[in-house]
């Protein structure tokens, strides 16, 4: 059987560690993967109270908990020195760092700096030095700037934005400017980077900045957009499956419309990477059917994206 490893899951609720490691190791079990990757989430409530205040240390827990096959990823907490805080975190046993809210746009009426930002400089450059491995999120989709193209999760997540936001493009350009300072980071893009809506665009980051790698974890729209463009997406995979790697967004309650939701996930993108022909998915999580075209992409391919990259992102091979 491939391994597989899901790299990219979120720890933002206060549960006992036994509880959210029953979940996760259910979810394992369910779709064959060897271990999770779990991504702290700092950032969910306003000033940073209770579990929010110690997530870093919950995400220690699981990962302790879930065994040799896991990893974790530290969240850096604004007001505080973030290059500081990720040396401290790479010293006491994360094995890399995932960015938020510079380029999540809800984010920013609270925390108005994106990546380019002079605040996070030391960071980046302490980053490319030492090769901290880092998991950014950089953007939203384009609908989430047109009410009328967003989709119903999106409204209901808060994930829309008017003239008091930046732009998408923006966005965009903050995460590119960082690259060019910058462009020894190994530095992962959470949901493809939102590229799929420009798959040339990745393909030229691809090709200049060596150390980039994508994280094709859903959110679902980047499938249906890659799926509009399959025979480019195919040949994007073809060539850089050994710097994209797989992930689901889950969370550590998984349970309800939650579990549909990653099941869901699971269906595309096994479909997308590796079965044939268009088809649609949808469940009680989201019955608006996903329109996916299957790329057919060979084991070899396969083995990459599920297992093989993620290992290389974090030095293993």
């Amino acid at each position: 059987m491939m391994k597989k490893i899901d790299f990219h899951v979120h720890i933002e609720y206060d549960l006992p560690v036994a509880e959210s490691t029953a979940y996760f190791r259910e979810m394992c079990e369910r779709h064959g993967y060897s271990g999770i990757n779990v991504l702290s989430f700092c950032n969910g409530l306003a000033g940073y109270e209770g579990f929010f205040a110690r997530c870093n240390e919950a995400a220690l827990e699981l990962k302790t908990a879930m065994g040799k096959e896991s990893f974790a990823f530290g969240c850096l907490f604004p007001g505080q020195d973030f290059a500081k805080q990720a040396q401290a975190l790479m010293q006491n046993g994360f094995d890399g760092i995932k960015l938020l809210q510079g380029g999540k746009p809800n984010y920013y009426p609270d925390f108005p700096h994106l990546y380019d930002d002079p605040l996070y400089e030391d960071f980046f450059a302490l980053a490319e030095k030492e090769q901290y491995p880092i998991i950014m999120h950089n953007n939203d989709p384009a609908y989430g700037w047109d009410l009328a193209k967003a989709t119903p999760r999106a409204i209901q997540m808060g994930w829309v934005y008017d003239g008091r936001f930046p732009t998408h493009r923006r966005y965009f350009e903050a995460a590119e400017a960082v690259l060019s300072r910058h462009p020894r980071l190994k530095l992962a893009l959470a949901h493809m980077g939102f590229y799929s809506e420009n798959i040339e665009k990745a393909f030229e980051l691809m090709e200049a900045y060596p150390n980039v790698y994508m994280d094709m974890t859903p959110a679902l729209n980047i499938y249906e957009e890659l799926s509009e463009n399959a025979v480019r997406a195919r040949e994007f995979f073809l060539r850089y499956s050994h710097r994209c790697f797989f992930g689901t967004d889950a969370t550590n309650r998984l349970e309800g419309e939650a579990r549909a939701y990653n099941d869901l996930k699971n269906a595309v993108t096994d479909h997308f990477f590796g079965g044939e022909g268009d088809r649609e998915f949808s469940n009680e999580s989201r019955p608006k059917p996903v329109r996916v075209t299957g790329l057919q992409l060979p084991q070899a391919v396969l083995e990459n994206i599920y297992y093989k990259c993620a290992m290389a992102f974090l030095g293993r091979t």
